[in-house]
């Protein structure tokens, strides 16, 4: 993994955690749901807008324009796909904006697919003025992570439940 970006020493605002879900339903369906810039609003609760600003919108060479809500400020971030493998891993990068590297693995398990999402950041200075607002930030970001996962297993199971049907 490259994380190049966010070496740093202990007083920084760089911060990396990882949630993991298991949903009832198989990887290319979920691949395919997540890889979908159109569908992240609707699981991902801390991206406020997101628009494609490369010709190619899906896989390799995607960019986007998006806005992400932390601890209550809006902050403009270009993402583009890093890697891109078809059923099994996206990565998506900022290059400008809030620094943050978030990579989603998608696994075959027995009874649906295990989902992993491993978040880096870097928390802009503005935000973390002091000790309680960084901490109340790396809170904010885990927290809308789990949320986010728990709302993507929620679709994707009402979904293909619904096509089972």
């Amino acid at each position: 993994m490259n994380t190049e970006m966010f070496h740093s020493n202990k007083d920084s605002n760089m911060g990396e955690f990882k949630r993991t879900v298991a949903i009832k339903t198989t990887p290319d369906i979920v691949f395919n749901y997540v890889t979908d810039w159109r569908n992240l609003k609707s699981f991902m609760s801390n991206i406020l807008d997101i628009n494609p600003i490369s010709f190619v919108q899906y896989g390799p060479g995607a960019a986007f324009d998006t806005v992400f809500k932390v601890s209550g400020a809006e902050i403009p971030t270009t993402l583009e796909v890093e890697e891109f493998v078809r059923d099994k891993r996206l990565i998506l990068r900022s290059r400008q904006g809030f620094k943050i590297r978030c990579a989603w693995e998608f696994k075959p398990a027995s009874d649906g697919t295990v989902v992993t999402i491993t978040l880096q950041y870097d928390l802009p200075q503005g935000i973390t003025r002091t000790e309680s607002d960084r901490i109340t930030a790396q809170q904010d970001l885990e927290q809308a992570s789990f949320n986010s996962l728990q709302l993507l297993r929620w679709i994707l199971e009402s979904f293909t439940g619904q096509e089972k049907k």
